[in-house]
Parts: structure tokens; C-alpha cells; sequence
């Protein structure tokens, strides 16, 4: 990926000279660095092994959190025609508005190696709705 390949054997895998870990903390300082030590993420040398496992569960991404709701109330308006009932309905996708970013590359010769660009989740919608039954 960011070496140079041996052929046959896939992509490149980085070594690695401690544990690599997440930040914590705000969420915009997982955009601008999502790992907190990338140093301990470096290209092996040209043609040779790097000693980073293929799988490792100690970096993911970062938790999606959405939430979407939904309200409704009914209304008798029986006083006008008998049988006749009004609906109002509310609807929000991802109600609290909270982002969910999306995955840094993990190529360690890209420029951005660690960093979040982009969220995967678009902004709160809100849609209204109202029906008249008789």
C-alpha cells in the first residue's frame, strides 16, 4: 500500500513500533487526528515484511450514534361530522443531530494517514405531516 508491494502476497502491512491507540476527547480533534501516537505506524522498507498483524481489533472506527424519532397525535373532530378524525405526525432522522464520522485512511504512505474527511451521516431532517380521516 504505502511500500512497495512483494508480489503475490498482497498489500504492504506497516510496522509497527508500539501500540497504536485512538484519541479521545472533542470530536474535532478525532477529525484532525483520530490516532493519538500515528508515529508508531511506519513504512517497512522497500520489499520486506512489516511486522503489523493482518487484523488488529485495537483501532475502529469511530461509534455511529444516530437516532431518528417520531411523534404523532390524533384529534377527534367528531363535533364537525361524525367519524371524521385529524392526524398530525412529526418525523426526525437523526434527531439529535450528532455526527457520525467516517473511516481515516489507513494506508500509512498516504498524506492523511489518521485523518477523518467526511461524516457518513447527513443532518437532521424533519418532516410534518397531517391527515384529515371521514
Amino acid at each position: 500500500n504505502g511500500g512497495t508491494p512483494l508480489p503475490t502476497f498482497g498489500g504492504q502491512r506497516p510496522n509497527l513500533t508500539g501500540r497504536p491507540m485512538r484519541s479521545k476527547g472533542s470530536d474535532s480533534y478525532w477529525i484532525n487526528n483520530f490516532l493519538a501516537n500515528p508515529g508508531v505506524v511506519q513504512l517497512p522498507a522497500p520489499y520486506a515484511f512489516g511486522n503489523a498483524p493482518r487484523v488488529t481489533g485495537v483501532i475502529r472506527t469511530p461509534t455511529a450514534f444516530n437516532t431518528s424519532m417520531s411523534a404523532e397525535k390524533e384529534f377527534s373532530l367528531a363535533r364537525l361530522h361524525e367519524g371524521m378524525a385529524f392526524e398530525l405526525r412529526l418525523e426526525a432522522e437523526n434527531a439529535l443531530n450528532h455526527p457520525v464520522f467516517g473511516t481515516p485512511p489507513t494506508d500509512v504512505g498516504d498524506p492523511n494517514f489518521g485523518i477523518i474527511s467526511y461524516t457518513s451521516n447527513s443532518p437532521r431532517q424533519v418532516q410534518l405531516g397531517a391527515k384529515v380521516t371521514f
